[in-house]
């Protein structure tokens, strides 16, 4: 798959994007790996390092980078030449959390929209136009 070596050989090209070259393969990158992280708990690095258009070496390196700065929860087995992904499962409590922000989510919103109905039914039926005298 040399699909982000073609990307990048559009990006040298273009006068525009030149500039965001490092930016945009960072980011490639991250979402390649992302995305064959979910997909996938145990990946080679030679693999990895061919569609991330790097050495295996530097693949390596980039990965152990991902894992220092907590962007990662892996193990690298460097006998074997794979990344192991950890488990990623959240916790009982955070879910709770969550739920709960989307309940006062939900609920607030509700509330809203129960105080615009009672607003617009409150309301005199007649237009403001319609109740005002004119000189005609």
């Amino acid at each position: 798959m040399f699909v982000l070596r073609f990307v990048v050989q559009v990006l040298v090209n273009d006068f525009f994007l030149v500039a965001c070259l490092e930016d945009f393969i960072e980011n490639a990158r991250l979402f390649i790996f992302e995305t064959f992280c979910r997909i996938h708990q145990c990946i080679s690095i030679s693999m990895l390092a061919d569609k991330l258009n790097m050495s295996p070496e530097e693949a390596e390196r980039w990965i152990v980078n991902l894992i220092r700065n907590a962007r990662l929860d892996a193990k690298i087995d460097s006998k074997l030449g794979h990344v192991v992904m950890g488990n990623n499962a959240i916790s009982p409590y955070q879910q709770v959390i969550e739920k709960t922000k989307s309940l006062s989510f939900r609920s607030q919103m509700l509330v809203m929209n129960i105080e615009k109905k009672q607003a617009s039914s409150n309301r005199n039926e007649t237009p403001n136009w319609a109740g005002q005298e004119s000189g005609f």
